[in-house]
C-alpha cells in the first residue's frame, strides 16, 4: 500500500509516539477514506472521486535520495485520472499509478470511515 497506515483512533494525534513519516501514512489513507465516503454521495453519471497515487518518490524538493518514479510518470496517472470518460473511470475507486489497486483494508470500513467523519467534525468544531 504506497504511503498508506491505518488510523489509530486511541492516539490519533500520535501524541504517545509520534512519527513524521506515519503522520504523513495516516493522512493519506484518511484522504482515502474520505474520497470513499464523498463516492457513496454522489452521483457516478455526473461526477467521479477517486484517490489516486500517482508516483513513488518521484525528483521532488522534498524527497531525498534516488527517485523511483519519474515526474512524466506521476503526471501522466493524474492525466489519466482527470480524461478517463466518468463511465470508464468509475468511482469509489483507488489508483496506485496508471493500475487500480486495492488501499489499505481500514479504507474498506465502513465503521472506521464513519469514526474519523465523526471525530473530523469533532475536530472542526461542527
Amino acid at each position: 500500500m504506497s504511503g498508506q497506515a491505518p488510523v489509530d483512533f486511541d492516539d490519533v494525534m500520535l501524541r504517545n509516539r509520534y512519527d513524521g513519516f506515519l503522520a504523513y501514512r495516516q493522512s493519506k489513507l484518511a484522504q482515502i477514506m474520505f474520497t470513499f465516503d464523498l463516492a457513496d454521495e454522489l452521483d457516478p453519471g455526473q461526477v467521479t472521486a477517486n484517490c489516486l497515487h500517482p508516483a513513488t518518490f518521484m525528483p521532488t524538493k522534498i524527497v531525498a535520495g534516488a527517485p523511483l518514479s519519474t515526474i512524466a510518470q506521476g503526471v501522466e496517472a493524474t492525466m489519466r485520472r482527470i480524461t478517463d470518460p466518468i463511465a470508464q473511470a468509475g468511482s469509489g475507486r483507488y489508483f496506485n499509478g496508471l493500475d487500480e489497486a486495492r488501499a489499505n483494508d481500514q479504507a474498506y470500513d465502513p465503521a472506521a470511515r464513519r469514526q474519523l467523519r465523526e471525530l473530523s467534525e469533532k475536530l472542526a468544531g461542527l
